[in-house]
């Protein structure tokens, strides 16, 4: 294993759904959690129910939100040490 990445739940009324993961330290920087992170969007992308996906990172954690970045979330907000993101279909 050279990490995890999971659905926080199911989506909310807004088909609204959370995502989290994270690394081993020795297997970061090899891209694999932005290919699993681009995976687990296609994944959403064709569940009916689900119109977007959230993901929250800490500040100073700059590789986490990089993986978001380049998987197309924007940065919608941030509250004390942490950041939002989100992506939307359609």
């Amino acid at each position: 294993m050279v990490g995890d990445i999971c659905f926080v739940g199911e989506p909310d009324d807004q088909g609204e759904i959370e995502i989290g993961y994270g690394m081993y330290e020795e297997f970061r920087g090899k891209g694999f959690m932005t290919e699993a992170v681009g995976r687990i969007i296609l994944w959403a992308k064709a569940q009916p129910k689900v119109k977007s996906i959230f993901a929250a990172t800490e500040k100073d954690n700059v590789a986490s939100y990089s993986i978001l970045e380049k998987n197309n979330f924007i940065h919608i907000g941030e509250i004390d040490d942490m950041m939002s993101w989100k992506i939307v279909f359609g």
